[in-house]
Formats: structure tokens, sequence, C-alpha cells
């Protein structure tokens, strides 16, 4: 019987071949043959090219001709047909033929272009001094020297061409005679292989019962083994459509969420849940559960976790023998048993997941699982750490100035569908540089913090405080009038003038800013627009003697606002 499906094995094997061979053979020989003809009307495209070339420079000679005998200008219009028409087929024939194929090609450019400067010069000299001159011209013979040599040089590129094209020919032939004989090669196969299949189907026929139950037992190993790649191939779409949406998704609330819901049906009989660790690293807290787990434990320390500790999967079959994990220990769903499978990224421990009910054969899917949902969470988290970094100025902890221009132009959009007022501050540290200067740029950046942490206290939640280049910063208050505008930077700046800086145990002085303000849409209806605005303003609190706070000019007509006498700053 092993010999039997050993040879029925073969035989299928060799009719599999045979179909692939006479599928592929005709689609591959069709390509082939197809690729040759496919070069021989290229040749053929580039020979009418060249014909149609000296054509139009057969036109355009005898423009010229007709204009010198009969002086009249109309005469010169198949001239210049002639050269848009050799323009267009030369500018043609340079991306289609190789110059180092054909040096002819070469030649006959600046041949062509010699040519047509001659008749140039014969047109205008018939022009300038008259018919006499111009046949006098022609009769040194140089346009037919000229003509001559095009000629020779198309006649050579047509020769080259004209042989490529007879090898092409020649190639389709012995091609089309090649897969003649691949076909009649592969017929008479295909007839010996149905005569050798006719005779070993009746002697199938003729097998014992046995075979026949070997068979049926074959047939139903079959159907399981569908029946489990079914449940594979849902596995797999299932994670990868998990993966996709990991990869997709913006915030670690809709990841969990995805996690549990691509979990409830790649586990549907095993309740099961997630935790991560906490930014403390100390604990690990629940992230998220599914199909009816006991949310008790939301959070455990890592050595309460076998696999935490061990860095792999602990699998427990025997809640009796096997060892228990602190963190489930009590708890009713772990009877049955359990695995837990840590969540590595990049060799760091970031989670356990955890499955109840869960048989031994499911600890590769779940493992897989861990993997995608590691990948996911750290993907997540980095592009989050990566986000932050990109908006977030790191010595103020403030927006930096590229948050400023993405927020500024969204805020304006909305006031202007709100009806509503925005204003734009600029301010700056008055005599900044004397804090680097004398007590060194560590003096400078520890005055910048504390700058920064008045103005997180002062500003709404609603409000944008940026830091907008070294000293300087902004601020924009959305559905802020004037007087309220005015109100708050005066605020922040009193504030700021009661802020005391220390610096290796003393104290810097004191500490004034200045404050120019513009207001949308009154000042402008662009962000540049505001900024320049609000420039100015600073500007002018500058020169009226700092540590002030000035409007634009537009509503205040370059006036400062009542302010305390300005100190050292």
């Amino acid at each position: 019987m092993t010999k039997t499906a050993s040879q029925l094995r073969s035989r299928f094997g060799l009719i599999i071949i045979m179909l692939v061979l006479n599928i592929l053979v005709p689609l591959s020989s069709t390509t082939w043959v197809k690729a040759g003809i496919d070069e021989y009307e290229v040749l053929e495209s580039h020979l009418q090219k060249i014909e149609r070339l000296i054509s139009a420079v057969k036109d355009g000679e005898t423009g010229q001709r007709g204009f010198i005998l009969t002086g009249r200008e109309d005469y010169l219009t198949p001239l210049f047909q002639g050269y848009a028409e050799v323009d267009h087929l030369l500018g043609s024939l340079k991306g289609e033929i190789d110059p180092k194929e054909y040096p002819e090609f070469v030649a006959l450019q600046a041949q062509i272009a010699e040519q047509r400067t001659y008749w140039n010069q014969v047109i205008q000299l018939h022009r300038d001094k008259g018919q006499a001159e111009a046949i006098a011209r022609i009769r040194a013979g140089e346009g037919k020297r000229l003509m001559d040599t095009v000629r020779q040089e198309v006649a050579g590129i047509e020769g080259r061409i004209q042989q490529q094209s007879l090898l092409a020919s020649q190639k389709i032939e012995l091609r089309r005679q090649i897969i003649l004989i691949a076909l009649l090669m592969i017929a008479l196969l295909d007839l010996i292989l149905i005569a050798i299949l006719y005779k070993f189907t009746f002697r199938v026929l003729d097998e014992t019962k046995t075979s026949e139950n070997r068979l049926m037992e074959l047939s139903e190993q079959l159907s399981r083994g569908m029946l489990e790649l079914e449940r594979r191939n849902h596995e797999t779409v299932l994670m990868s459509r998990m993966a996709s949406a990991l990869h997709s998704t913006t915030d670690f609330p809709e990841c969990y969420d995805i996690i549990t819901r691509f979990a409830s049906q790649l586990f549907s009989n095993a309740p099961g849940c997630i935790h991560l660790y906490h930014p403390s690293r100390d604990v690990l807290e629940l992230a998220g559960a599914w199909n009816g787990w006991e949310s008790a434990k939301s959070l455990f320390e890592p050595h309460q976790c076998w696999s935490v500790r061990r860095g792999q999967t602990h699998s427990v079959q025997d809640t009796s023998k096997d060892l228990i994990c602190p963190h489930m220990a009590g708890l009713t769903l772990g009877a049955n048993g359990y695995v837990c499978v840590p969540l590595m990224a990049q060799g760091e421990p970031i989670g356990v997941l955890t499955l109840c009910n869960h048989p031994s054969t499911g600890i590769e899917l779940a493992e897989a699982f861990a993997e995608q949902v590691s990948l996911g969470v750290a993907n997540l988290a980095l592009r989050e750490s990566l986000r932050h970094q990109s908006i977030i100025d790191s010595l103020t902890g403030l927006h930096n100035r590229r948050f400023l221009d993405e927020t500024i132009s969204r805020e304006l959009l909305r006031a202007g569908r709100n009806q509503s007022t925005t204003a734009i501050v600029l301010l700056d540290v008055d005599h900044f540089k004397r804090f680097n200067d004398t007590h060194g740029h560590e003096a400078g950046d520890a005055v910048l913090r504390h700058l920064a942490v008045e103005m997180k206290r002062l500003v709404r939640a609603s409000d944008l405080a940026c830091r907008f280049g070294g000293e300087e910063f902004a601020l924009v208050l959305p559905e802020c009038t004037h007087a309220g505008a005015v109100a708050r930077c005066e605020a922040l700046r009193e504030a700021v003038s009661r802020m005391q800086v220390m610096y290796g145990g003393s104290p810097l002085g004191p500490v004034t800013i200045s404050m120019g303000i513009a207001m949308y849409p009154q000042n402008g209806q662009k962000a540049d627009e505001l900024l320049q605005a609000a420039d100015k303003a600073l500007y002018e609190a500058k020169r009226l003697g700092r540590n002030r706070v000035c409007m634009s000019e537009s509503l205040s007509a370059s006036q400062a606002l009542p302010s305390h006498p300005v100190g050292r700053g």
C-alpha cells in the first residue's frame, strides 16, 4: 500500500508538472515572441523616423531653393516646417537611439545643425545683397556638400537599422520554431503521461479494501488538517488586523481597547488580561481584560509573576503541582490552569499577558499575540516620546516654535468661525545678556525656567505658552478681548518682576519682561501678520524703557500701557 501511495503521489506530481508546463510554455512563448516583435517594431519605428527626417531635410532644401530663385517669402514655409519636423524627430530619436551604438546619429545631428546655419546664411544673404550674391554662394558647392554628407549619414543609420531589423526578424522566426518544437514535445509527453495514468488507474481500482480504508483515513486526516488550517488562517488574519490597527493608533486608551477586542476573538474560551509596567517601573497595572476576567487585582509587583521574573513563558497545567504566581493566588479563574507570557520590547519587559483555561497547544498563539502587543505598545510609546520631544522645549518644558506654528493657524481658523478675538503676545527678558555675561549661561537658563513656571501658572488651560527662541516667548490667548489680554499680560509682568531667582546660593537680581500684544482680526488675518505686529509692539515696549506692555500700533497708536517703574532690567 505504501508503494501504491508513493506511485500515486509521483504520478500526481507529474500531472502537476505537466499542467504547469502546459500553462507556462504558451504564456512564456507568447511573451518571448512578443519581445522579439516589439524589438523589430522599435527598429522599424526608428527607420520610419529616419526616413521622415531626411524627407523633412529635403523639404527644407526645396523651400530654401524656391526662395532663392523667386525671392518670395511664402516659399520659406516648407523650410520652417522642415525645421520643426527635424527638431521633433531628432528629439524623439535622441531618447530612443544609443549614441554608442549609432555614432552616425551624432554626426548627423552636427551636419544638420551646420546645414541649417548655411541655409539661414544664404537666405539672409539674399535678403541683404540680393539674388546674385545668394546664387553665387550656392554655386560654391557648400550646400551640396552638406546635403550629400547628411544623406551619407542617414544612409549609414538606415543600413545599420535594416541590418538589425533583419537579425530581429530572424530571431523571431527562430523563437517560433523553438516554441513549436517545445509544444510538440509537451504534447508528446502529455500523451505518454495519459497512457501511464490510464494503466495505473485500472491497477488502483483493483486494490484491496485495506487500501480503501487507508484512503478514508487519509481523507479524514486531510479534513482535520483543513479545519486546522482554517483556524490558523483565521488567527493569522486577526493578528494581521490587530497589528495594522496598533500601528495606526495614536493614544494608549485606544491601543488597549484594540488589544482587548482582538484578544477576545483570538482566545474566545480563555479569560485573560494584559498588565503593563507603570512609568515608575515598580508595579504592573491592568491595561485591559476580556472574557469575564476577574479584575480584583488590578495592580501587582513584578516579582509576583514567574514569567516576569524569568523572562519566559510560565505555564501552569496542574495547580496542585506547578508553581503558582502570587498574583494568581486565590483567583477562581486560575483553578483549571493558566499561562503567563512576558511582553518584551528590545530585550526589556514591559508587561505580561495572562490567559486562563487555555490548553498547552495554544501557547504558541499566546506568545505570538504577546509579541505583536509588545511591538504595538513599544512603538506607540516611542512615537509618543518622539512627538513629545519634537514639540516640547527641553529647557523650559513649554511648547516650542514648531508647535506654535502648527497651533496658531488652527486657533485663528477657530476664531474666524466663532467670530471671536484672539490675542498673540510676544515677550522676552529685559537685558537677558546681563545674566549670561555676569553669572554664566546656567544662570540664564535658570531665569528662563523660572519664567516658564510663572507662565504655566498664570495661563488658562485653553491658552498656549511657547518658547519662541532664545529668551523670547510667545502666548496665544484664544477668545480673549483687548482688555482681557492687557490685564493678563500685566499680571504676568508683575508676577515676573516679583520673582526671585536663586543661583549658587544667592539671588540673581530683579527680572523684568517686555511684552507686545497683537489682536486678531484687528492687526491681521494671518499668523505671520500677527506675529510681526506683536514683534513691533515688543520693540516699542523696549524703546519706551522696557518692563512694560505695549499694544500693536493699529490698536494703541504705539502708546505703552501704565506699568511699574523700570528697574535695572
